[in-house]
């Protein structure tokens, strides 16, 4: 098959056009046929240059996935040709919006077979997000209070479950359509964000977290009570400042490493959390699902089928 591609020996990129080469995979690394792809609301944010990623063209957009190994690199022993794995790209590289991709082997995990790849890739950044905010950021414990802002995005979701799991009560935020999706899914109480001011109606929690940003974002302080904290992933690379010097704002950070997917496939398999639900897209309509996620009116995730 005739495409262009771009090759690299050691210096610049030549743009090509011809017979795709066949992939070769970097030392510590695997290469990946992507069988589906998340949509994510960084991606949007990147296309429209509000992030510093755009560094140079073309810029393959994507941050997480899930496929089948079909390379090796030196020094990888323990993955395999033939693998199903799932995965997020390093920090700072994305390119899952594709039909292959290069990644370090340490990052990715194997899939399990009761996981389709569609939810694997659904569940692949959500979930690195809230086990990366619930348990290693806000360190939530069982007993405790926790408002989730916007709970029927893919991270406060999965977010919801964990939180449960682990003991806490949890009230969340969001449209009256989804309430009942969410009392599904273990939330304790739900507010209509058009219908009522949550700082109304919501006091002394133990912790917040917001995926909203904006204006929530600074009103979710008034809901701690003293000693509280909040974690923030919708505000940009830093937390918003309380308005108050008795609660603690925190960005957390969300690294890329297999113990914590390798977490998302324990949680899965012992019922605690479920898949989010699902819109499926092509590779080819990028510009709706974009349009969709911008929107922030969705349930669940977005996610393309690549092959």
């Amino acid at each position: 098959m005739k495409a262009a591609f771009i090759e690299r020996h050691g210096g610049p990129e030549v743009l090509k056009f011809g017979e795709m080469p066949d992939p070769v995979a970097p030392s510590g690394e695997v290469v990946v046929d992507i069988a589906a792809a998340s949509v994510n609301g960084a991606d949007w944010k990147v296309r429209e240059g509000k992030s510093g990623q755009l560094a140079r063209f073309p810029y393959i957009l994507g941050r997480d996935f899930s496929g089948v190994v079909s390379a090796i690199g030196e020094g990888v022993s323990d993955l395999r040709v033939g693998d199903e794995v799932f995965g997020v790209c390093d920090v700072g590289q994305e390119g899952a919006y594709a039909e292959k991709i290069a990644i370090k082997a340490a990052i990715v995990a194997k899939k399990t077979g009761g996981l389709s790849h569609v939810d694997a890739a659904a569940l692949a950044l959500a979930g690195l997000t809230a086990i990366c905010t619930v348990e290693d950021t806000l360190k939530l414990k069982a007993g405790e209070t926790i408002l989730i802002q916007g709970g029927a995005g893919g991270v406060a979701s999965f977010a919801i479950q964990l939180s449960k799991h682990l003991g806490a009560r949890v009230i969340t935020t969001a449209s009256r359509s989804n309430h009942d999706y969410l009392r599904e899914i273990g939330a304790d109480e739900i507010i209509d964000y058009n219908a009522v001011d949550f700082t109304k109606v919501v006091s002394d929690c133990d912790a917040v977290f917001d995926t909203v940003g904006g204006d929530v974002a600074q009103r979710s302080f008034a809901v701690l009570k003293p000693g509280g904290r909040a974690a923030f992933i919708a505000s940009g690379p830093q937390a918003p400042k309380p308005d108050r010097s008795d609660v603690v704002a925190l960005r957390p950070s969300v690294g890329r490493d297999r113990r914590h997917l390798e977490r998302i496939l324990e949680l899965v398999g012992i019922g605690a959390v479920r898949p989010p639900e699902v819109t499926r897209y092509k590779l080819s309509e990028a510009v709706t699902a974009h349009e969709v996620s911008q929107s922030r009116h969705f349930r669940g995730k977005l996610v393309f089928l690549v092959r």
